[in-house]
């Protein structure tokens, strides 16, 4: 079996296998993270992992992206043991948000967050709460009048953590020129202020979110269309790949997708191929399998996940717990990176 090489000039077939080698040292170095660090690795597949590390790495850097989840991906599930911000539950602290829309949307997030986790219900019936769920809160959100200033405030404030080795990771696609796409349900406008406080805007990344639009004084008037909720966060659902300032959007058929919810998975449907053999594109899945939390008092932060392994493992090819850093994730593009030989201003894989 063969599989091409595309570079900007054409197609190269090359042998399925010729990177065996490489996949099993990068294979290889996951599990001993088992012995020397209290984050656990699991891989469900081991051969079904090689085979797509071995496509990616005879790709090459020019067909590789990054597609990432935000909310409790890139930033922390927890910091000393308390539950980290989400953007949403950022916005909450606006000091403009009134304390009446305050107390309905919590009631709102009580309600639908257990729509939203529940097992039992399928998918195809969860949808139209999600997107009554979303309405309604963008209508609170309008009634109040808040300013784009005011939010800037909050999210300069905020307590959000990223996680260990985030912006190593980031600054190391810049450097290789590696499309990082963001996919959150949450609000973008947050998220992309707190890229900015955290000297990770760059011109590499886009953001797929729920955008605000303001009037010319800078009052909240509407949100852009479409929604984006849990089941939509699909590339194939999306028209128009934007993030609110015209970043075009490139498709390659190798992804490396990191999330950390059942949901999270399809991302990168549409971006490319799905194709495990490596044929015509490869999405390696890595999965964060957050610690299952109760409820909180703050019911915007509030985030339980599903925590039976053997289901994540289904879905992603890596899962991690007792994880609170992207040491897994930096040492695999650091590694490929080291085997494609390109520009490494941060250092070979650990």
């Amino acid at each position: 079996m063969t599989v091409e090489q595309c570079t900007h000039t054409g197609c190269v077939p090359l042998q399925q296998g010729q990177y065996h080698k490489e996949a099993e040292e990068i294979l290889q170095h996951l599990l001993k993270r088992n012995m020397c660090s209290p984050a656990v690795v699991h891989i469900g597949d081991p051969e079904r992992t090689r085979g797509k590390l071995e496509a990616i790495i005879a790709q090459g850097a020019d067909a590789f992206e990054v597609v990432s989840d935000f909310d409790f991906t890139i930033s922390k599930f927890r910091h000393d043991g308390v539950l980290n911000p989400s953007s949403h539950g950022i916005f909450a602290k606006d000091p403009e948000l009134t304390d009446e829309a305050r107390e309905q949307l919590r009631v709102l997030a009580n309600k639908y967050f257990a729509i939203e986790f529940d097992p039992l219900i399928p998918v195809e019936e969860k949808i139209p709460h999600l997107l009554t769920w979303g309405s309604l809160t963008q209508k609170i959100m309008i009634q109040c009048q808040l300013h784009r200033s005011a939010l800037a405030k909050t999210v300069r404030e905020c307590s959000l953590v990223l996680r260990d080795d985030v912006k190593t990771f980031t600054d190391l696609l810049y450097e290789n020129h590696i499309p990082l796409l963001i996919f959150s349900a949450g609000l973008g406008d947050v998220i992309r202020l707190l890229l900015q406080r955290f000297s990770m805007d760059t011109d590499n990344v886009r953001v797929v979110s729920n955008f605000m639009r303001f009037n010319d004084e800078g009052v909240l008037i509407g949100f852009e269309e479409p929604a984006i909720h849990t089941f939509n966060k699909t590339a194939a659902s999306i028209t128009n790949l934007g993030n609110g300032d015209g970043k075009s959007s490139m498709k390659r058929p190798c992804v490396l997708l990191l999330g950390d919810s059942t949901g999270d998975v399809h991302m990168a449907d549409g971006a490319t191929v799905d194709d495990p053999e490596g044929v015509r594109g490869t999405v390696l899945r890595i999965g964060f399998l957050n610690d299952q939390v109760g409820s909180s008092t703050d019911c915007f932060s509030c985030f339980v996940v599903d925590t039976q392994l053997e289901k994540y493992k289904l879905l992603y090819d890596i899962v991690l717990t007792q994880e609170d850093s992207f040491r897994i994730p930096l040492a695999i593009i650091r590694t490929l990176f080291r085997i494609w030989d390109t520009p490494m201003q941060n250092g070979l894989s650990e």
